[in-house]
């Protein structure tokens, strides 16, 4: 039964992504667009700092982590939107394994999507502006995966106020400015800062994508802590949506649209 709602969920979010190819293309020069300004911004306003090279390394890494969050974050409040909208959340909750696992399939497919994305823009970000990078997948993989987990964390605590609320289009605003705050914090000032969400993950991301070190090399406390984090915050998040799903069987909302 989870096996074949895996393959359902995945089937319909290829055919949606192939069927609406337009706006994923769209998607992904919005990206470069925004990152090729900040990237030339920075450098135009900085030139000849001496430090300005680590500068435009963490801009380049943080920009990767905030796309990957973005995507992580906020598909899942927009998924209950969209369902509600059209009168078809409740059908999805009458599944036999639950609407988290279908949520959670959804979620594994837009990391495969959006790994994809994220690398064509990078490929495409290198090539205008020059940055050297080091994209080795087996390396790359696991803190892309962390960040965007901890980023789904978030976004299942934020869908979960999208069952009672329904429109949360400015909340989830207010949250892309948080996230950019996360992916900002330099945990090398602050070391609280790597306990919050995206912040240790995009440390590590640029370790090794800007510097080419190995992650397996990152060290072990290393990752046993990003581990954690990553754990952490997707129970919380996981946690919060079971309250107001709970919430919202009690008050009828489900069939709401």
């Amino acid at each position: 039964m989870w096996l074949i709602v895996l393959r359902a969920v995945w089937r319909k979010s290829a055919l949606t992504w192939l069927s609406y190819w337009l706006n994923g293309l769209t998607g992904i020069v919005n990206y470069y667009i925004i990152f090729a300004l900040l990237f030339f911004g920075a450098k135009s306003i900085g030139a000849g700092a001496p430090h300005l090279g680590n500068s435009l390394d963490t801009l380049f890494a943080s920009y990767v982590a905030w796309m990957l969050a973005m995507a992580g974050c906020y598909d899942l409040a927009w998924n209950v939107m969209d369902e509600a909208s059209t009168g078809t959340l409740e059908q999805l909750f009458l599944s036999p394994v639950g609407y988290k696992w279908v949520a959670f399939s959804t979620e594994m497919f837009n990391f495969l999507s959006t790994a994809v994305t994220v690398a064509i823009v990078v490929v495409s970000l290198v090539v205008t502006t020059g940055q050297t990078i080091h994209l080795d997948v087996l390396n790359v993989l696991p803190p892309m995966l962390a960040i965007y987990l901890q980023a789904v964390g978030l976004g299942f605590a934020i869908a979960g106020l999208a069952l009672i609320q329904k429109r949360v289009q400015y909340p989830i605003q207010v949250v892309q400015f948080i996230l950019a705050a996360f992916v900002l914090m330099p945990s090398t000032m602050f070391t609280w800062a790597k306990y919050l969400p995206l912040s240790m993950g995009k440390d590590m991301l640029q370790e090794v994508l800007m510097e080419g070190k190995s992650f397996w090399h990152l060290g072990s406390g290393s990752i046993v802590v990003v581990t954690a984090i990553t754990a952490l915050y997707m129970v919380v998040g996981l946690g919060c949506f079971s309250l107001a799903e709970s919430a919202a069987k009690r008050r009828g909302l489900l069939g709401h649209y």
